[in-house]
């Protein structure tokens, strides 16, 4: 009997499109924000998908999370940055519709965006969403686990787990002094508590994003857009002294729910710094080093300038580097692998994809390299070799997704793929420590797909 795979996904946005439809008074718009309404990637919306890069088609609402066996759901919420929607085709009615053919989540969100000048009551109102939709219809399918024991009910076959994340520490309402609103400290660190004293407290947050939050440098990551948006500000930057002072409050273990900053889209030097600050003012704690939904360089970040050109990935600094992939295992953290074709390997290498004779099978090749890499060097530092990668899709994120792993009902196919390459790794491979060699392909799919999020999940709720 084959293997029946369970999954976990520590980034993707279920509520994204449906909250947006929820601006929309329209049939079409009431359809749309229903928590369950899936649109199918039939072979026109692929085509399109392959056309402009950007899915056409839903990917992590939660018919298509049921379908592919996700039972451990992180819905991270993402009050959208003004500076996608105010840019060179300017802040006007024409923009908006041009966007919301391209990105999907309605016209009248777009509108909203443009207009607002409150992130945080954004963020609340996403988060209520969520809620309500939930509470309204639910199928008695979706729970917030709340303390350990909550765990056991995901061996009911009819359970999904949700922990919410956050996507972008601009949410605290910073970022906004170029549209009119300057960054108040005490605003940001009250809201900051605020959101460690929800009801349901979420677990991590991306502290940085795409444009400026006044707390610390993001990395480069809108190459498609061109010119089109203005990412300069604060590109590349490091830190500054209310971003420390926001991740002191995230980090405070005595006014509410601790929330564990995740470093994607932070620059190299704001990761840099944040490895220093852990070392010196959390050193006892033990903070997880978290990568919610990234890849590989491939490489050390002492030789950055020296990249082969024959490497399988990207050489981007959005990226991450050997290491870095240390640090997330001495820390017992998570280096979460996306789904974005963008990130994962260069785009001559993505191209030949398509003219592969089993594309699916191509594109788990993708992903598995990004497993081998951490496996081996983790090995070559004495370390658990499996213990940290997991699923980050960052489906529903309008991502580029790899051909043959559209959406989470393409899981399944990804494990049994996932299946045959380790097998062929573990027959060929020498690990220098006993403990990483002594596994079987099966156990090495069970961590990635679910085993290593559910027991991070399991161990700090």
């Amino acid at each position: 009997m084959e293997k029946q795979f369970k999954f976990a996904d520590f980034h993707c946005h279920p509520s994204l499109k449906t909250y947006g439809h929820s601006f929309e008074d329209t049939p079409y718009g009431r359809r749309r924000r229903n928590i369950w309404f899936q649109q199918k990637n039939s072979y026109f919306r692929k085509l399109v998908c392959r056309k402009l890069s950007i899915a056409k088609f839903s990917q992590a609402d939660f018919s298509s999370l049921k379908e592919g066996n996700v039972k451990l759901v992180t819905a991270s919420l993402y009050p959208f940055e003004k500076g996608f929607f105010i840019n060179l085709l300017g802040k006007g009615s024409l923009s908006a519709f041009l966007a919301n053919a391209i990105i999907g989540i309605s016209y009248y969100r777009i509108r909203n965006i443009q207009q607002h000048l409150n992130y945080f009551e954004d963020l609340e109102k996403e988060y209520n969403f969520l809620l309500e939709a939930i509470k309204e219809n639910n199928e008695i399918e979706l729970y917030f686990p709340q303390k350990k024991d909550d765990f056991k009910l995901l061996e009911n076959d009819n359970k999904t787990a949700i922990v919410f994340s956050i996507e972008g520490a601009h949410v605290f309402n910073s970022g906004l002094e170029k549209y009119g609103r300057k960054t108040n400290e005490k605003e940001v660190i009250d809201n900051i508590y605020k959101v460690k004293n929800w009801e349901i407290a979420p677990m991590t947050i991306t502290f940085a994003h795409n444009f400026i939050n006044d707390f610390c440098g993001h990395a480069k990551s809108l190459d498609p857009l061109g010119k089109l948006v203005n990412q300069n500000e604060m590109l590349n930057h490091g830190f500054t002294n209310l971003g420390f002072k926001a991740l002191n409050a995230l980090l405070d273990n005595k006014n509410g729910k601790v929330i564990y900053p995740d470093l994607k889209h932070m620059s190299l030097s704001s990761r840099k710094e944040y490895y220093q600050y852990l070392d010196e003012y959390f050193k006892e704690e033990k903070i997880p080093v978290l990568i919610s939904h990234g890849a590989v360089t491939g490489t050390s970040w002492t030789t950055i300038e020296t990249l082969d050109s024959e490497s399988l990935f990207s050489e981007s600094d959005i990226n991450f580097y050997d290491e870095e992939l240390v640090k997330i295992s001495k820390s017992n953290g998570l280096f979460a692998i996306q789904m974005d074709s963008r990130r994962l390997a260069k785009k001559n290498i993505i191209k030949k994809l398509h003219s592969k004779k089993n594309i699916a099978f191509a594109s788990a090749e993708i992903i598995w390299n990004h497993i081998k890499h951490i496996a081996i060097v983790l090995d070559d530092n004495d370390l658990n070799s499996w213990n940290i990668a997991c699923i980050g899709s960052d489906f529903d994120g309008s991502i580029e997704p790899l051909p043959g792993i559209y959406s989470a009902t393409d899981f399944p196919q990804l494990a049994r793929n996932l299946m045959d390459l380790s097998a062929l790794f573990l027959s060929n491979y020498n690990f220098k420590n006993d403990f990483n060699k002594d596994i079987t392909p099966e156990t090495i799919v069970e961590q990635f797909c679910y085993e290593n999020l559910y027991c991070f999940y399991h161990n700090r709720i």
